[in-house]
């Protein structure tokens, strides 16, 4: 006796993938009821909702692009043009991140010791060593050069910044540029002398250190 023919097994339906966009800010989810017979309706807006995914992603994440911690690159060198803060080519992204957090101390601070500093160990992550002659000058006429014009007979200042080592050989040009902008940071009023050089190896800092046990 022949047994009956068994039916082909049906294909297991793979479930349906999950809508690039959340339902609630899907198109589909303000249809009116009408347009929601069937699965036509569906499938045309999902169309709509693949290609309107990544624009509203950037919408849902637009405070993270104007934050200093979690801005893309090139949104933090627009942001640091806002208050045309210029920095050179050698500094990286850690201090431009940190010029934008510390912008009002900086720009608050610029032309000061502090000021400096800031600059020096939170922008470039490097040391200042900074020697000032002190004293005060007058004259009795504004365009005096002994106030106004920098020179020996003004206020002097000795302005030593140590980079972190190796910056120097891995940037060329990189002496000339933050020279300058040291300088710029600095009363226009004083004459510096600015040096910029690597600080010591740390490596060889610590292995001194050591043998000195």
């Amino acid at each position: 006796m022949e047994s009956p023919p068994q039916a082909a097994a049906t294909p297991p339906v793979a479930p349906p993938a999950p809508p690039l966009v959340p339902g609630s800010r899907s198109l589909r989810a303000i249809l009116p009821e009408s347009y929601r017979q069937g699965d036509f309706a569906d499938r045309f807006i999902a169309g709509f909702d693949d290609a309107l995914a990544p624009l509203i992603t950037t919408l849902d994440c637009l405070d993270a692009y104007f934050s200093p911690r979690t801005a893309p690159e090139h949104f933090v060198t627009w942001m640091l043009s806002w208050s045309n803060t210029a920095l050179p080519a050698c500094v990286g992204m850690t201090g431009r991140r940190n010029a934008l957090l510390l912008g009002h101390q900086l720009h608050g601070l610029r032309g000061t010791a502090a000021g400096l500093d800031l600059l020096v160990r939170y922008v470039l992550g490097g040391r200042l060593e900074l020697t000032e002659s002190g004293g005060t000058h007058y004259a009795a006429r504004p365009d005096d050069p002994a106030v106004r014009g920098p020179g020996p007979a003004g206020p002097r200042a000795q302005v030593r910044v140590l980079l972190p080592y190796g910056t120097v050989a891995r940037h060329p040009g990189a002496v000339d540029d933050l020279t300058e902008l040291v300088r710029e940071w600095i009363p226009a009023h004083v004459y510096a002398d600015v040096t910029i050089e690597d600080d010591e190896d740390p490596l060889l800092v610590r292995g001194a250190a050591g043998g000195a046990y």
